[in-house]
């Protein structure tokens, strides 16, 4: 045998080993009859499905990365790009394909859980799938590895395990969270909004809140949280960070009262602080002060720009 052959299985070797300790780490023992080898999977083809106008579409795929945009043809079409190159460490050498089903209000797409033990050792895989549905749908991510979401009018709802999520002209009940990833968000028109991320910074631009009770809910639980747009008056609405600075742009005719705190910063307001020494706290008041905002920050600065509007 040459020394580049027992080099190579020496090398295999060890990323085997490697592999198995960081899957025991994680709190399971490897599964009887794991082994490495080369995957078996060729995804399949969907057809388009015919769900009406406003379809419940739930889309649930831990692995992969969705992304969902708006059909041209009022249909529901699916598309796993989902490609292994290489060879795992597994239970099983097959993926599961998608599932793709037609339900009582709309269509459901699913992946089944792929085995006990799947661990990439070398080569590459992606795991993505794409949605197009009609614009008017109610659209329900409930797992995902990331996210990007444009054009959808009935409401969204999104549970990224890990990884970014990107929204973009939504509009009806939107309600978004990552276990670990940044959220960005362009051209919101809710009722209620709710942005959530555990780690990772917050960027909603163009945010328009309004409704019988209106309602905004951006929190990062470690990273900065930016916003901008308008907060319709009678509303409730929070901005905060555990570890991380909030800067807030409001439009002229804002109609808030603002109560901001800081643990470790300054408060700003169109780039002046408070004429008292504690300017860990503030209560702005915007118009007539009808809405009530809380800005809050454990570590961080919070800067408020009013867009030249009265400041109380």
């Amino acid at each position: 045998m040459s020394r580049a052959s027992i080099v190579g299985m020496l090398v295999a070797a060890e990323i085997l080993i490697v592999g198995m300790a960081l899957y025991t780490l994680r709190g399971s023992a490897p599964a009887f009859g794991a082994s490495v080898h080369g995957i078996d999977f060729t995804a399949a083809a969907t057809a388009p499905i015919a769900a009406g106008a406003t379809p419940h579409v739930v889309i649930d795929d831990r692995e992969s990365r969705v992304r969902v945009g708006v059909s041209s043809d009022n249909l529901v079409h699916v598309r796993d790009l989902t490609q292994f190159r290489g060879a795992i460490f597994s239970s099983s050498s097959k993926y599961p394909q998608l599932r793709v089903t037609r339900t009582g209000d709309g269509v459901l797409i699913e992946r089944p859980q792929a085995g006990s033990v799947s661990m990439d050792i070398f080569g590459y895989s992606t795991q993505t799938i794409e949605v197009d549905v009609p614009s008017g749908s109610r659209l329900e991510i409930a797992r995902c590895s990331g996210a990007e979401v444009t054009g959808i009018a009935g409401g969204v709802s999104v549970r990224s395990q890990d990884g970014s999520v990107k929204l973009a002209d939504l509009q009806g009940t939107i309600d978004v969270a990552s276990d670990d990833g940044s959220l960005r968000a362009n051209n919101l028109q809710a009722d209620t909004l709710t942005l959530e991320t555990r780690d990772g910074r917050i960027e909603a631009d163009g945010v328009s809140v309004a409704g019988a009770h209106p309602q905004a809910t951006l929190h990062s639980g470690d990273g900065s949280v930016h916003a901008s747009g308008t907060f319709a008056a009678g509303g409730t609405y929070e901005l905060s960070s555990d570890d991380g600075s909030i800067e807030l742009r409001l439009a002229r005719d804002a109609d808030l009262t603002i109560a901001a705190s800081t643990g470790d910063g300054r408060i700003l307001v169109d780039g002046n602080a408070a004429e008292t020494d504690d300017s860990s706290q503030r209560t702005i008041r915007l118009g007539a002060g009808s809405s009530t905002m809380k800005l809050a920050t454990s570590d961080g600065s919070i800067r408020i720009f009013t867009n030249g509007a009265s400041v109380q």
